[in-house]
């Protein structure tokens, strides 16, 4: 595993501890995030993804592998938490701008 960039990181960390004002603060203000087959764009509509995500599912996320490709950071993960089927396999492709997460797809 390659050493995860300082946002990704603490996007993780926080999302773990379910620390959702932390885990905002990694994203870029203009920042969008693919989940679920929604787009959410801006900070104001990723905070509401994160705070129902962890209601809801109450996600731990464990860090597999890292590749990075064109710009992107893939982070394979194992996730587990209150649905169905847990724990499942998930990528998770971010781009990066100035230090913060600007495009998260969750797959």
């Amino acid at each position: 595993m390659t050493m995860l960039d300082t946002a990704i990181d603490r996007y993780f960390s926080a999302t773990n501890t379910r620390n959702n004002q932390l885990a905002a603060e990694c994203f870029d203000p203009d920042a969008c995030v693919f989940d679920e087959g929604q787009q959410l764009t801006g900070l104001e509509s990723i905070r509401h993804w994160l705070q129902h995500t962890q209601q809801k599912y109450q996600p731990v996320v464990q860090v597999l592998a890292t590749q990075r490709s064109y710009g992107e950071v893939w982070v394979k993960t194992q996730v587990s938490g209150q649905f169905q089927g847990s724990p499942i396999q998930l990528n998770y492709v971010f781009a990066l701008q100035d230090g913060k997460i600007s495009r998260l797809m969750i797959r």
